[in-house]
């Protein structure tokens, strides 16, 4: 895992572990349907777009003694991860890349261009169909 928009990789770790906690007691649900494209096979993601919102508030929760969590907190930690399919959520991180790829995908997908569900991480997909 890499540094990501000013979050380092080691922070980064240790929200997804706390996010992975708070998935096991059932308080961020399964993606089912990515809510770019609209996907619901294939690899469907959770995309952290704020790790500060995941990472303080989670460690908040689980050092309560009982944990616990309030309806608030649900609300806010879910709404920092975003449910994506593989593709959208590679062709995002892609755009230092070629920025003029994922542009255009994002326009496909938001004219209602449905790509194949994607099964594995390949990222040979992203330059075959996309050229990243």
């Amino acid at each position: 895992m890499k540094s990501y928009k000013g979050w380092s990789a080691e922070f980064r770790k240790a929200s997804l572990k706390l996010t992975t906690r708070a998935k096991k007691m059932g308080w961020i649900p399964l993606p089912k349907k990515c809510r770019r494209c609209g996907q619901e096979e294939g690899i469907l993601h959770l995309h952290n777009e704020d790790y500060d919102v995941t990472h303080n508030t989670l460690e908040e929760v689980f050092n309560r003694f009982p944990i616990h969590i309030y309806p608030e907190e649900v609300e806010k930690i879910n709404q920092a991860l975003e449910p994506i399919c593989w593709r959208c959520h590679m062709m995002h991180h892609s755009v230092r890349r070629n920025k003029k790829a994922v542009e255009k995908y994002f326009e496909e997908i938001n004219n209602g261009k449905q790509y194949p569900p994607v099964y594995r991480h390949d990222f040979t997909i992203l330059k075959r169909d996309h050229n990243v």
